[in-house]
């Protein structure tokens, strides 16, 4: 029986690529996004596997990205402010999002979102996309001793919020960190891919599932 559900949020609740592009475009015309995400991504594993810290990706992404390696630590952090600007301009949430979690709040079940962003960012996407809803727990695991997909971050979770990790289930867009590792700790987990190559599609398929 499924006790509590952990969403992911890049992806899964919020549309990060689609903000993501639009951004990019935004700070540096020409059609670079698929190159700023190949350096996004680069980094944050970095941070994932702990060879740098959050802030530390951010200064490494966009001295690559700018192709400017001398920048200084401040300057780096001042430019990638003007990236995260135009970011948060075009957030939105993944459809069906505010829909499902409703749902699963009416069902009694315990909500959480667990995720490796920071949290006053993470706090403002979940309310720029109506789903700061009353019930909902976020856990940013720059918080935490671990990131996913270290399963200390989905056990720590689970602590938080009070259930066992097999009765919990972990929906995310990521192989690695929202399916594999949440596995790996004990919890159910399904991958969301809205290309249709995961176990759900659309998240109001989740609707259509018995939890309780």
């Amino acid at each position: 029986m499924i006790r509590a559900i952990l969403f992911d949020l890049d992806d899964t609740l919020m549309d990060h690529t689609a903000a993501m592009h639009a951004a990019v475009e935004d700070w540096l015309p020409g059609g670079h996004q698929e190159r700023f995400a190949e350096i996004e991504r680069k980094w944050f594993a970095a941070y994932e596997r702990g060879e740098v810290s959050h802030q530390g990706q951010r200064v490494e992404r966009c001295r690559e990205f700018l192709g400017r390696p001398e920048m200084t630590e401040q300057e780096a952090l001042a430019e990638y402010g003007t990236y995260l600007a135009a970011y948060e301009k075009h957030w939105c949430a993944v459809d069906g999002a505010q829909e499902v979690l409703k749902y699963v709040l009416d069902l009694g079940l315990t909500v959480g979102v667990l995720t490796n962003g920071a949290r006053d960012m993470q706090e403002s996407k979940l309310r720029a996309g109506g789903l700061d809803l009353p019930g909902i727990e976020l856990f940013p695991t720059v918080e935490m001793t671990k990131p996913k997909p270290h399963r200390e971050a989905y056990l720590e979770a689970c602590r938080r919020l009070n259930v066992e990790p097999s009765s919990t289930l972990m929906v995310g867009d990521s192989l690695a960190n929202d399916v594999v590792g949440a596995r790996a700790a004990g919890l159910t987990a399904l991958h969301f891919d809205r290309s249709g190559h995961g176990d759900i599609a659309a998240l109001s398929e989740l609707t259509a599932m018995n939890f309780v």
